[in-house]
């Protein structure tokens, strides 16, 4: 029989009995965090395929700054914007501050179309990374706050896969009109406007521990910071660190334009939307720790066949089981932080974890953005491999340690 202390620290898998849906987030509610998954999805899935356009435009490097970080800077905005929308979301109104977002980042990201520099697209980028990290924890907190677990895994594998649907849907439709002009497809950050009405329309104006006076706001507890700080900057340097590098893989293998960039990586997507689809039915056959085995085994037999696949087929397979790597462990990470918290310090562990997750692929760039410039992407691809059998091997001793017997 298990030592009770040990029992207590198991992240069991949920109940296998479905339960009712009894949360107060009502219909308008619930489009508004399929929404918030639409805009991480433009914001994560349509650029990819205009970066060679972009570059032919202003250039591969424009003074201090490279056309990689149009990309990478969204992390390092979503970073800002996790950490701002935690210490906000746990003192106002989640519905509050979900719409002023979602204003922000539709403005910001429509504002592109007039960008006459490098700069002015980076500045973009960062702006809207901060909205879209900022909304993304009072979503979260959302879902923490009016679900129990079973709805906490439905919605934690449900909105990654509905933003991975629509970032494959709309990075084809991105990719066809930058072949004619790559200023036009910003103009799909409108629906930011559409969240933000959604988000007053829908989200309950429910009290947050602030405004209670009999509970007392609690910070993130220091145990907290050393795992989901490293556990979120490898996983998000895995998960999203791969959207920079893979056109430039593909351009390697023959794919040239912008659309066929944007089909070839649409594996990947798919994979990534019927994974999350199913985790919460996943979820009831396996634990916490080995989800994330699975999820960064699958992630590093993706990313190993992306590298050294030799035809555009082979690349698009390891993209897609990648994507299933990543359709296990990115909802895994939302509930683990979901779980670490309550109602009164939620949105800043999130907040954490979500920053975590996208500063990794701004700050891994230094490191492996010179290796794409004087080796190819290849090297970077096989770079991140290892890094995800490292997380695989970290959360399977962790998995065997916790099945092991304890003596009496």
């Amino acid at each position: 029989m298990k030592n009770a202390a040990v029992a207590a620290n198991e992240t069991p898998a949920p109940p296998r009995s479905p339960t009712s849906d009894t949360s107060a987030v009502g219909l308008f509610g619930r489009a508004a965090l399929i929404a918030f998954a639409v805009m991480s999805g433009v914001a994560n899935g349509t650029l990819s395929p205009l970066l060679p356009q972009i570059e032919r435009e202003f250039g591969t490097v424009h003074g201090n700054v490279t056309v990689t970080m149009a990309l990478t800077v969204l992390g390092l905005g979503i970073l800002l914007g996790s950490l701002l929308g935690g210490w906000l979301s746990d003192r106002f109104s989640r519905r509050l501050v979900m719409a002023i977002s979602a204003l922000v980042y539709g403005a910001a990201g429509c504002g592109i179309i007039f960008a006459t520099s490098l700069e002015h697209v980076i500045v973009g980028r960062f702006i809207l990374g901060i909205a879209l990290g900022t909304m993304g924890v009072a979503t979260f907190a959302v879902i923490g706050d009016f679900w129990d677990e079973n709805g906490r895994n439905l919605w934690s594998g449900l909105i990654p896969a509905a933003g991975a649907l629509a970032g494959m849907g709309l990075s084809v439709v991105a990719g066809m009109m930058a072949d004619t002009s790559w200023r036009g497809s910003f103009l799909i950050y409108g629906v930011g406007f559409i969240a933000a009405m959604l988000s007053l329309a829908g989200i309950p104006a429910k009290r947050t521990a602030s405004t209670r006076q009999e509970e007392v706001v609690q910070g993130v507890p220091l145990a907290l910071l050393p795992p989901i700080i490293l556990l979120g900057l490898i996983a998000g340097s895995i998960a999203t660190g791969t959207a920079a590098y893979l056109p430039h893989r593909l351009a390697d293998v023959g794919v040239d334009s912008s659309s066929g960039r944007a089909i070839a990586a649409l594996s990947g997507a798919a994979a990534v939307v019927i994974v999350g689809f199913a985790y919460s039915r996943i979820r009831r056959f396996v634990s916490l720790d080995m989800a994330f085995v699975l999820g960064a085994a699958a992630s590093a037999t993706g990313l190993v066949i992306m590298a050294y696949g030799s035809s555009p087929f082979i690349v698009s397979f390891g993209m897609g089981v990648e994507g299933i790597g990543i359709g296990l462990f990115m909802p895994s990470l939302m509930v683990y932080a979901i779980e670490r918290s309550n109602e009164n310090n939620r949105g800043r562990v999130v907040g954490l974890m979500k920053g975590a997750i996208f500063g990794g692929p701004f700050f891994v760039q230094f490191v492996l953005e010179p290796v794409r410039l004087s080796s190819g992407a290849s090297p970077v691809l096989a770079i991140l491999a290892a890094s995800a059998v490292a997380l695989a091997i970290y959360f399977g001793i962790r998995w065997a340690q916790r099945r092991a017997p304890v003596p009496a």
